[in-house]
């Protein structure tokens, strides 16, 4: 298992987010991945304990785990002891989709998870792992998770626009925190909230568009698309990609997103 070392930087976003009331993310803060989605799917009210324990409760944990140290090795397996840890969430879900209907319960694949963490751990193989199905989720051992907007839905349309708008605009300053200008690569999977909340990565991030790299990959891709920024165009060391909300797309979308992160971290 990776090593956690909790940094001067990492302790700084933690503050903002105690400070603010903003929550920070999950996974391993010391990695070279991040991604960023639009934001958790969980219903306030049917899922209120869920809510907490991932979203009220995110930065005090952080805070916690910094003092403490906190390994991967110490966090127990959310099955045999359900006890939430922001370092490695349900630790012990298994690799497969797990479904569940309108009331919450669980009708296909039970111990796994959702869709989207389904994907991500997909590119985490790609880019680990040789492109070899872990059998269980690990992705958190090797990236850090956060959201674009922090209040939660079933669906993004359940968040009234003008709600996510100023969640998503009073968190862009925990993405200029130092912290998230560490990973070497990161992917905004948000789909058209860049364009429908006036969000400029390339001010954000600071990185700058490269529009014959994101061409290429986004060519004969239907309805998607991956676009490609670097920190320098002429010798990049980092790279951010902005593409769709990963919960429902092509598998040629992520294997094209995973072998593109594999290439570019063996250059850097």
């Amino acid at each position: 298992m990776n090593t956690v070392n909790y940094n001067s930087k990492f302790k700084k976003a933690i503050e903002l987010a105690k400070d603010k009331d903003l929550f920070l993310g999950s996974g391993n803060p010391n990695a070279k991945i991040a991604l960023v989605g639009k934001e958790a799917a969980i219903d306030l009210l049917k899922f209120s304990d869920q809510h907490k324990r991932e979203i009220i409760n995110n930065a005090a944990d952080w805070d916690s785990n910094y003092d403490n140290k906190i390994q991967f090795s110490e966090i127990d397996n959310w099955f045999t002891l359900p006890k939430y840890n922001p370092l490695y969430p349900y630790k012990g879900q298994k690799n497969n989709v797990e479904s569940r209907n309108e009331t919450g319960d669980i009708i296909g694949g039970r111990g796994g998870t959702s869709k989207t963490w389904y994907n991500y751990q997909k590119i985490i193989d790609k880019v680990h792992f040789n492109d070899i199905p872990s059998k269980l989720i690990n992705f958190h051992e090797y990236a850090f998770i956060t959201e674009l907007n922090q209040i939660t839905g079933s669906y993004s349309k359940n968040v009234p626009k003008k709600i996510r708008k100023d969640s998503i605009t009073k968190r862009k300053e925990l993405f200029k925190e130092p912290f998230f200008k560490d990973f070497t690569i990161t992917i905004i999977a948000v789909g058209h909230y860049v364009r429908d909340f006036d969000i400029d990565l390339q001010n954000i991030f600071q990185v700058k568009f490269h529009e014959q790299h994101s061409k290429e990959l986004s060519e004969s891709l239907n309805k998607e698309y991956i676009n490609v920024h670097y920190n320098d165009l002429e010798k990049p060391t980092k790279l951010l990609i902005h593409t769709n909300q990963l919960s429902m797309v092509s598998n040629e979308l992520i294997n094209r997103l995973g072998k593109f992160c594999n290439d570019f971290k063996k250059l850097v």
